[in-house]
């Protein structure tokens, strides 16, 4: 195997594995602190995706990246499943019997966006929507965490592998990909670095320890 396949390769696996961690310290962390760690329009998109790239559109990249996706589709499921277990403590009691509908509609019209946008754009729908959603969803996160005054359903870890793989995926952009694209990465990347200085700056207040999530002695 040539030295440039072999980094290829390493490059990839660094974006598969690291937002593998993010699925699985989200899931963690959701449950834990009965709290959805996603989110909402971000977990009805990712989950959307998944499936329709999983079970609908699944000619679409390698036999590898399917059966990844459908990994994560059973990952997006469980966040989905703190999200209504969860997500509707979080609303004002006023508002609450709106929740489900609410959940029912997010679900709805991601997959409708994804699904017409797939058919419209063809064979380049799926990193185009990929990468878009990866950019919404980095400013969700942030918006989400400015919402909150506690670490509930965050994690250094979450904020610090969603920025690793976002590197990993950006360089694998600049490699073959548009402009655009590679515009995504970048933008993506800057706003993963700014929700790791927030998540840190928030444990340090905290005095948490960033691995461990203990306080300080």
């Amino acid at each position: 195997m040539e030295s440039t396949e072999l980094l290829s390769l390493l490059v990839a696996a660094t974006m598969g594995l690291s937002w593998t961690v993010v699925y699985l310290l989200v899931i963690y962390r959701s449950f834990k602190d009965k709290q959805c760690g996603m989110p909402s329009v971000a977990m009805a998109f990712n989950l959307s995706w998944e499936f329709l790239y999983s079970f609908m559109f699944y000619d679409t990249g390698s036999d590898l990246q399917l059966w990844i996706n459908r990994v994560w589709f059973v990952f997006d499921v469980l966040i989905f499943a703190a999200f209504l277990l969860y997500g509707a403590k979080q609303w004002d009691k006023l508002y609450q019997k709106f929740f489900y509908p609410y959940a029912v509609s997010i679900v709805l019209g991601a997959f409708s966006l994804l699904y017409f946008f797939q058919l419209d754009f063809g064979a380049t729908a799926i990193t185009y929507s990929a990468f878009t959603m990866n950019v919404l969803m980095s400013w969700m996160f942030i918006a989400m965490f400015l919402q909150q005054q506690d670490l509930k359903g965050q994690a250094f870890g979450i904020a610090f592998f969603k920025m690793l793989g976002t590197v990993a995926a950006t360089i694998i952009l600049f490699k073959r990909y548009s402009q655009f694209l590679q515009l995504m990465g970048v933008l993506c990347f800057i706003l993963d670095v700014i929700y790791v200085v927030l998540i840190v700056d928030r444990y340090k207040k905290a005095n948490l320890h960033l691995v461990t999530r203990r306080v300080k002695v």
